[in-house]
């Protein structure tokens, strides 16, 4: 990820729309993780991901190959390996130095003695390909999936034939490989990967985390140790903290909170560095702001162990739980998130093209800070800033540190975290950010998604603009060059029958080569043509790029998806994360130049590079153009759209995406 300040320009995510989600390489090795934190927490399933296995699921396809994990860690008595199992494989580890993970063979193992009778080799062709390793072929729609998404070092050989199978109460076209087993939907078509590792996992190590505390390495094959405590489905996390963090056998340790249900009785725990648990005295009453700390609730750690202990605080009535972390004995602060130190977005809830400020308390009096975001898909963006921490407070509220989000910024819920460079001290704090929705009479309407509007948007002078149009609050880059390097440069936008208003110098980067950037959000929600204009002082040299404030791009779920043209296809025309978009047209000149544009449905019409037809007029064909969409992708309408240069002829592809896991 590109962690050279918070802003993601547009033209990176449509880079990332057509090459970086196309295919899914296959790293076998790990190398070490450079995360905000070893552990990743799946709250769908309770369970932890860490270290190699961690970097296995994210860097060889996921969600989408492997579910989520549905046990911890463990260690498998019979050949001393660590072992974790997901709704769709098992990962063993194979190898420390260097760390290779393997994938189980649950194919083999679920299908255990039944027979698959070998076919009668033949020489492989374009439609049929024979495996002299087991005797069976592939073909069609399991052939491309298996070509595609890693072959046999994803999947191992297949072991089977085509057939159906009853799979929840349905029959389904099948085949096993020596890893998986591949379903073929067909409404939409689509090859699903079996849920092996679901019907296999043993039931004893299926016993969810609670998400504050993990296990603190792998489990033995019995399931010990146990999680202390349970946390119920969907319950709010508040804070509590520990003062002081550090201190002796004897210390009296102060517990304050917040975000409880005003009125609630709270239930205090203690988990023991053995993760044992045990029950503080006392069920204070949340005050009328949800707060603890006025109650006053000491721990006596006369007769606590040394070592690193926890404390869970639960509203008996909400169910709201916060987790503080304290430590006894001679020994530094436990690594991770720790007591007294807190990070905070202001406001929590961030739309698209909004600003959040950073805060928080608990640091090294004068320490550098060092800040970074994790995305809802795991993936970690550098903040450049480190502010420093007040001298006398630890606080690095007053360097008002000020991120400004953008397309890059995909709906879901976010973590920022802070460590002191210093001590150590860490924290992390959840926000989440939603993409501006469509106000009535505006947006989710299919009529206008094919509207052309670049042909009246053309920029003068050396100029351009990502993207072309976009919903009122999203933000826009501008790119203009041919200055005198050094030379003063101003940048002005002018809304539709407006004065035109100055673009801050802050936001104005210089190249040194004549060339600025500006990241911009207009600064009204006046919908209409707009222009941003740069014009050098000593020169005089101006470069003009229009821009449409509109909402007629916007698509969210639940938009009808126009008809996709005659000379057009798309397959699967609905599908989530596991889906593959094939598209194809025809019907241009040869080898004709295409102009090449998309609509997103948070409303983004982006003008991409321009493309070519084959010496057929066709697209889509050799080489395949296929797209596939993550977690970072909003849900919705897309349209890809093409217009010969010479011909005039159009295509317009639209597909639904759901976000579906």
């Amino acid at each position: 990820m590109n962690g050279s300040a918070v802003r993601w320009r547009p033209a990176q995510l449509v880079s990332l729309l057509l090459l970086g989600l196309l295919t899914i390489s296959l790293i076998w090795q790990p190398q070490p993780a450079a995360t905000q934190s070893d552990l990743r927490y799946f709250p769908e399933t309770g369970h932890y991901l860490r270290g190699a296995f961690r970097q296995h699921w994210e860097r060889n396809g996921g969600l989408a190959l492997f579910g989520y994990p549905i046990t911890e860690e463990y260690h498998r008595r019979s050949d001393g390996r660590i072992v974790q199992w997901f709704q769709r494989a098992r990962f063993e580890l194979a190898s420390v130095n260097p760390l290779i993970v393997e994938q189980g063979r649950l194919g083999a193992e679920y299908t255990g003695n039944r027979i698959f009778p070998p076919i009668q080799p033949f020489t492989t062709t374009r439609e049929r390909r024979y495996f002299a390793e087991t005797g069976h072929s592939l073909k069609g729609l399991f052939r491309t999936t298996w070509e595609s998404r890693g072959g046999v070092r994803a999947f191992g050989f297949p072991i089977s034939e085509e057939f159906e199978e009853q799979i929840g109460g349905q029959w389904i076209l099948v085949q096993y490989f020596e890893r998986a087993r591949f379903e073929l939907r067909l409404y939409p078509t689509r090859v699903d990967f079996g849920l092996l590792g679901d019907a296999m996992a043993p039931a004893h190590l299926r016993e969810p985390w609670p998400p504050a505390i993990a296990p603190p390495g792998p489990l033995s094959e019995e399931g010990l140790p146990r999680p202390p405590f349970s946390v119920r489905p969907g319950a709010v996390a508040g804070t509590a903290r520990i003062i002081p963090a550090n201190g002796r056998r004897g210390t009296e340790f102060r517990i304050e909170g917040e975000g409880f249900q005003p009125g609630e009785r709270v239930l205090f725990l203690l988990v023991a560095p053995d993760l044992s648990v045990s029950q503080t005295d006392g069920l204070p009453l949340a005050d009328v702001n949800g707060s603890i700390s006025y109650a006053s609730v000491k721990i006596d750690s006369r007769r606590l162990a040394d070592g690193t202990w926890q404390l869970v605080a639960q509203g008996m009535t909400s169910g709201r739980y916060a987790v503080a972390r304290f430590t006894i004995g001679d020994q530094p602060p436990p690594a991770g998130p720790q007591p007294g130190v807190s990070v905070r977005v202001v406001p929590n809830i961030v739309l698209v093209g909004q600003a959040f400020t950073i805060q928080g308390d608990g640091f090294r009096g004068g320490e550098k800070v060092s800040l970074w975001l994790t995305a809802p898909d795991g993936s970690v963006r550098a903040i450049n800033t480190s502010p420093e921490a007040d001298r006398r407070t630890g606080s690095i509220t007053p360097a008002n540190v000020r991120i400004t989000t953008d397309v890059g910024f995909r709906a879901g819920t976010w973590s920022i975290t802070a460590q002191g460079r210093e001590s150590g001290r860490q924290a992390i704090g959840t926000f989440r950010i939603d993409v501006p929705g469509p106000t009535q009479g505006g947006g989710g309407d299919p009529a206008r998604l094919g509207n052309l509007i670049h042909d009246r948007l053309q920029p003068s002078g050396d100029g351009s603009i990502v993207p072309l149009a976009a919903p009122p609050g999203l933000p826009f880059t501008f790119n203009a060059n041919g200055f005198d390097p050094g030379e003063e440069i101003a940048v002005y936008v002018t809304p539709p029958g407006s004065a035109a208003q100055a673009i801050a110098a802050s936001l104005i980067q210089r190249d040194g080569r004549g060339g600025v950037r500006v990241g911009f959000r207009p600064p009204s929600q006046i919908e209409g043509t707009w222009a941003i204009t740069a014009e050098g002082r000593q020169t005089r040299r101006v470069v003009i790029a229009p821009f449409l404030v509109t909402r007629d791009y916007v698509a969210p779920p639940g938009t009808p998806r126009p008809a996709t043209s005659r000379n057009a296809t798309v397959t699967p025309a609905e599908g989530g994360q596991r889906a593959r978009f094939v598209m194809s047209a025809t019907g241009f000149r040869a080898n004709e130049a295409l102009e090449f544009w998309i609509t997103s449905p948070d409303g983004l019409y982006v003008l991409a590079a321009e493309t070519r037809a084959d010496s057929r007029g066709r697209i889509g064909v050799s080489p395949t153009l296929a797209v596939t969409l993550g977690t970072q992708n909003p849900p919705g309408v897309y349209g890809y759209h093409y217009r010969g240069a010479v011909s005039g002829v159009r295509a317009d592809i639209y597909f639904t995406y759901t976000g579906a896991p």
